[in-house]
């Protein structure tokens, strides 16, 4: 689940390219209904294309034209049909800004009368379209997409859906390759930090103008909801991965009379704060590198030890010495620790990935040879080998988790959290930073926090969780269920994350049977 930027001159404090990129997530308050918001629209029932008056911030006569569009169906990626869907920049406003195009993608493989299921594979800044594109057969059972037919969008300010853009593709290069040699310990090293974070900043700005201040989660399930109403279905049908969890959730707990059958695998816990959640992914990466030390020393040959404890040791030690003397990749570019270590964690996604891991390693502790890692992180970052980036997640990333989070601007504190982080997780959490100090100089200010989930009209949700996920540890799922009476949860045994389609015939044959028959098991499940 990919992809942040870090500011180069402040490692510590803004984070690491991939690492965060890797699926982090923000949180929304819930709006409050007013009662005689809530009692018009029990009275009034609900069809596709019905205005939640009760939930949008205007009169509901701003947002009919919205609701009452019609699409153009076009054919696209050669099977598929494409259409542009118009929603308002600023919701609490409708027409004071320029309205925005939302990409949608129709694997139209199911039948004419079948019916809509929504995805996102998560991010946030992670292309919607391109999972369905590129990925269908692989990310969707034969029965489900025989049985719906499967949207993808990309979600405001990603990809083809009005893009949040900063940088050209050499300005990129030139970012990634910048080396911190501040310790960031006294007040002249954050100022830098921060200088370093205002130019970016003003670059994002100048290249993306009011969008910055309208990507957030809120913002993107209120245009999930016009999708809903366009497809002309009455509720909502809806499979998210990992921060897709978090849009999920937004949109259940605001527009919980229109969720059909959801599931949500990866599950973010929206209740925690911006430290926690960084800590949360730090320790799931430092318990995935004590798995894959112990899978490595199993192998004929591990190149960094014959003990959990060796290999673990050996990580560290190859971070801390490109920490200290960045490289020089292959091509000329400069191979620093933030190229390094989101070039390591790529690959501790899946299980299967773990033997191409341990070369990667062996090439690089035996010949300093990066070239793999270096691979790695471009495949995160979005770079093509010729150069060119065909879409820049990070920066989308980094908007809306600034939107989403309220972040310290003490730098007491701020030092605090990143000592804890890095004493808990202490081979990742040195390297995976703080994001306060980029959206202290962010142009557009907070708007959101993590808030306790109240589903009261929801009547059911599948939450999925697996013991090995580092990106989104299996204590959110756990929290979450206990949160949501309405909610059932699967924990599947295994590594990497993610568990739909991920070899496991349990999960795969719990989530298809609740998304094509509606069958659900209650409570908690082991698979």
């Amino acid at each position: 689940m990919p992809e942040n930027v870090l500011s180069p001159r402040g490692l510590r404090l803004v984070g690491l390219t991939a690492a965060a990129a890797l699926l982090l997530s923000g949180c929304v308050e819930s709006g409050e209904e007013s009662d005689s918001g809530a009692a018009e629209a029990q009275a009034q029932p609900i069809t596709a294309t019905s205005v939640p008056a009760d939930e949008l911030p205007g009169a509901a006569e701003d947002y009919t034209a919205y609701y009452d569009q019609d699409i153009e169906w076009t054919s696209c990626e050669e099977t598929m049909m494409c259409a542009d869907v118009t929603v308002p920049m600023d919701w609490a406003e409708p027409g004071a800004q320029e309205d925005l195009e939302i990409r949608i993608i129709s694997s139209q493989t199911g039948r004419d009368d079948a019916e809509h299921l929504l995805t996102n594979p998560g991010g946030p800044g992670s292309s919607g379209y391109d999972a369905v594109a590129d990925s269908l057969s692989v990310a969707f059972s034969e029965e489900l997409i025989e049985h719906y037919n499967i949207i993808g969008f990309d979600p405001r300010g990603v990809h083809r859906s009005a893009p949040v853009t900063c940088l050209d593709d050499a300005e990129m290069d030139e970012y990634r390759e910048q080396v911190s040699e501040e310790q960031l310990d006294d007040a002249s090293s954050y100022a830098e930090a921060r200088e370093s974070a205002a130019e970016l900043a003003a670059q994002c700005e100048s290249e993306s103008g009011a969008l910055l201040g309208h990507v957030d989660t809120l913002s993107a399930v209120r245009d999930m909801d016009v999708i809903r109403a366009v497809l002309d279905q009455d509720e909502l049908n809806y499979l998210g991965f990992s921060y897709g969890t978090k849009l999920g959730m937004t949109y259940a707990e605001h527009y919980g009379d229109r969720v059909g059958r959801f599931v949500l695998d990866g599950m973010l816990d929206v209740s925690i704060d911006a430290h926690d959640l960084n800590k949360g992914q730090a320790l799931g990466f430092e318990v995935a590198l004590e798995n894959y030390a112990q899978w490595c020393i199993e192998q004929e040959t591990c190149p960094a030890g014959d003990t959990v404890e060796e290999v673990i040791e050996g990580v560290q030690e190859l971070f801390a010495g490109v920490a200290e003397t960045p490289v020089q990749g292959a091509d000329g570019r400069t191979v620093n620790v933030s190229t390094l270590v989101s070039g390591f964690i790529t690959p501790m996604y899946s299980r299967e990935a773990w033997p191409v891991l341990s070369e990667a390693m062996s090439v690089a502790l035996g010949q300093e040879d990066f070239t793999m890692f270096q691979y790695f992180a471009d495949l995160q970052a979005g770079r093509s080998p010729d150069g060119s980036y065909e879409w820049i997640n990070s920066f989308a990333f980094n908007a809306v988790m600034c939107l989403d989070y309220p972040m310290p601007q003490d730098q007491e504190q701020i030092d605090a959290e990143f000592e804890e982080v890095s004493e808990q997780a202490p081979t990742f959490g040195p390297y995976l930073g703080h994001r306060a100090v980029i959206c202290g100089e962010w142009p557009s200010e907070n708007v959101s926090e993590p808030w306790n989930p109240e589903l009261g009209e929801v009547d059911e949700l599948l939450m999925i969780g697996t013991t090995g996920d580092p990106a989104t540890p299996v204590e959110w799922a756990e929290n979450m269920h206990q949160q949501v009476p309405q909610s059932s949860l699967i924990i599947r045994e295994g590594e990497g994350h993610l568990a739909y389609r991920a070899g496991n015939g349990c999960v795969d044959e719990a989530v298809d049977g609740y998304l094509i028959g509606g069958e659900l098991t209650e409570g908690r499940t082991e698979c």
